[in-house]
């Protein structure tokens, strides 16, 4: 570790305290301006004792206690956030300028633009990881427990910098090594769950309905082309979802496509277009919630496609895909 101890404070704490503010921006905020008047630290790392203004920490603790109260409902938690990946980059690159504070420009720059994305990049794995929760339909951990866990990593993560900025920018690039083997899924999830508020909003000045093919993006119609399954008709599709999907990770974003009598989840994975065929699992049936439709299916294990209100409509749904009932385990490609 004498390496890291070379290296200055200001751009140690970077790592952690960006990915802390992903977590939980307000709380973040709120410890580092309450640090200065505690009198444990004499000096905070740049200019980040500018955040003990009584007039900031209002705002701030305001700010926290009103995103504990949004989370208490799925609705306003989704909507939060939403919002909140817009403000997560910002507040992230602002955290850098009071880090950075006199320091060149080049290295501002570069280290605003490190912050913004671990900062957007840890609240995108955090709500994604709630989303999954949501879409599994599975009994969900308690929600105080849950904040309380995420209040205790925040503390900890901003205490372990202000004390040993060193071991905290450590277990910090732990954290990412670790997680970039599950934070695909979790990061995907929750762009989908952003695209699913746009589809909410859509059905208010449109109707629900399948795509028509020159609105399929250019990979799915080559894929189509490439696809040498028999198929007749004019083929339609439509954005969705799919959770635990044979053969795809454990949530991807692509096309349901149907043309005559076959019916594909198309997706990308490493630039290439992947197939699933639907048909060959089992349709267990078509339920609709506040912001999505679900459609439910079994294979070797059960998995779930969802759309948004703006696609395709139940009834459509149902038409489309109770018609036909697989018993084979699905063909990818």
């Amino acid at each position: 570790m004498s390496w890291l101890q070379a290296i200055p404070t200001e751009l140690l704490s970077l790592v952690p305290l960006a990915l802390a503010a992903g977590i939980d921006l307000y709380l973040t905020l709120f410890l580092l301006g309450l640090a200065s008047h505690v009198g444990w630290w004499e000096v905070l790392p740049g200019a980040l004792g500018d955040l003990a203004s009584p007039s900031i920490l209002t705002i701030v603790g305001g700010a926290y206690l009103l995103e504990g109260l949004a989370e208490r409902w799925r609705t306003a938690a989704l909507v939060w956030n939403a919002f909140h990946a817009i403000i997560r980059p910002l507040s992230g690159a602002l955290l850098c300028l009071l880090l950075l504070d006199g320091r060149p420009a080049e290295s501002v720059v570069a280290g605003a633009a490190v912050a913004a994305a671990l900062a957007s990049g840890a609240h995108a794995v955090r709500t994604g990881g709630g989303v999954l929760f949501w879409f599994d339909g599975a009994s969900h951990p308690n929600l105080l427990l849950v904040a309380l866990l995420e209040d205790v990593l925040v503390l900890g993560t901003v205490v372990l910098t202000l004390d040993h900025p060193e071991w905290a920018f450590a277990l910090g690039c732990l954290a990412l090594l670790a997680g970039g083997r599950v934070a695909g899924s979790q990061i995907r999830a929750f762009a989908f769950a952003v695209r699913l508020i746009w589809s909410r909003a859509w059905t208010t000045i449109g109707q629900p309905r399948w795509d028509d093919p020159e609105a399929f993006p250019g990979w799915v119609r080559e894929a189509l082309a490439a696809d040498v399954t028999p198929a007749s008709g004019r083929p339609r599709g439509a954005v969705a979802g799919a959770h635990r999907l044979p053969g795809a990770q454990l949530f991807v974003t692509g096309w349901v496509v149907v043309r005559g009598g076959a019916r594909l989840f198309l997706y990308r994975r490493w630039r290439r277009a992947r197939k699933v065929h639907l048909d060959r699992l089992t349709v267990l049936g078509v339920s609709q919630s506040a912001f999505f439709r679900r459609v439910p299916l079994k294979g070797v294990a059960p998995c779930n496609l969802y759309f948004g209100l703006g696609g395709p409509g139940t009834e459509s749904l149902k038409a489309e895909f109770q018609e036909f009932s697989g018993n084979r385990a699905p063909q990818t490609g």
